[in-house]
């Protein structure tokens, strides 16, 4: 991951002209302006994501003015931030979170510099999908029927304000009652409302929620009702590793059709007479 990162940079920074280095490649004599890229620890809080990490990074200009730094600082915040980016068949998306540090003057390497942080996501919710009847595929048909400016569909990621991104995610599956003709399943799923704008985000966490609880009950592929038993939400979860809505769900499965054995031979006045076909 951290080449990927290294060579976003690299591409969105034309000012450093591909000066991106690690914190021991770099050193007072190192032609300025440069970044240095740093990795933190990775977060396993969410198993299902894969995890999260934090990296930072640094650039460093020649002591004149710290208008440079900043120059430079925005243009590494506009490569990173909510940029999507793939490595060994995992996704990723980047999110600016803020300073590291003030800005300074490093005596030692003669330069000025300050620190940025970005989270770095892996996107779990891209592989969510099972098999039918699938209560997300269900929810992703709903939501863009009901509001068909939304984002959906993950692979096609682009979340705006004027465009926002709902995603869902199977949590926990159960069974719930078993009758002689269907087995029924309860699940939770969460959703995940994705907007730059916290007050778009807010917005659209209380749309779902009204409308789910609305909606009662959904239609699913092999013409079985989704039964929506319970909605919540918290505005203030992790958009991205928790989802702000939580929905409990469930579903009939049918109970496998007993095949009848097929009878191989007649028997007439107890002599077998032939064979049945």
């Amino acid at each position: 991951m951290r080449s990927t990162i290294r060579q976003l940079l690299i591409d969105g920074v034309p000012q450093v002209q591909g000066r991106v280095y690690e914190p021991h490649a770099a050193g007072a004599t190192t032609q300025k302006p440069y970044l240095v890229l740093k990795e933190g620890v990775q977060d396993p809080e969410s198993d299902w994501a894969a995890f999260s990490t934090v990296i930072e990074v640094w650039p460093y200009v020649n002591r004149t003015t710290f208008q440079q730094v900043d120059a430079i600082a925005n243009a590494v915040i506009n490569a990173l931030h909510r940029a999507r980016f793939s490595e060994a068949g995992e996704q990723y998306l980047g999110d600016y979170i803020g300073t590291a540090s003030q800005d300074f003057v490093d005596d030692e390497w003669d330069a000025i510099t300050k620190g940025l942080r970005f989270r770095i996501f892996a996107l779990g919710w891209l592989n969510c999908l099972t098999y039918d009847p699938d209560p997300v595929v269900v929810l992703q048909s709903w939501a863009k029927a009901t509001w068909p400016e939304v984002h959906t569909d993950p692979a096609t990621w682009s979340p705006a304000d004027t465009a926002p991104g709902i995603y869902w995610r199977l949590v926990r599956i159960a069974p719930a009652q078993i009758t002689a003709a269907v087995n029924w399943v309860e699940v939770q799923l969460a959703g995940h409302v994705l907007a730059p704008s916290p007050a778009v985000r807010l917005t659209w966490v209380r749309k779902l929620t009204e409308g789910l609880a609305k909606q009662r009950r959904l239609k699913m592929s092999d013409g079985g009702p989704l039964e929506l038993l319970k909605v919540a939400a918290d505005s203030e979860a992790d958009p991205m590793r928790r989802g702000q809505i939580q929905l409990t769900a469930r579903f009939g499965v049918l109970q496998p059709t007993a095949q009848a054995l097929v009878l191989g031979k007649a028997v007439v006045s107890g002599a077998v007479s032939g064979e049945v076909t």
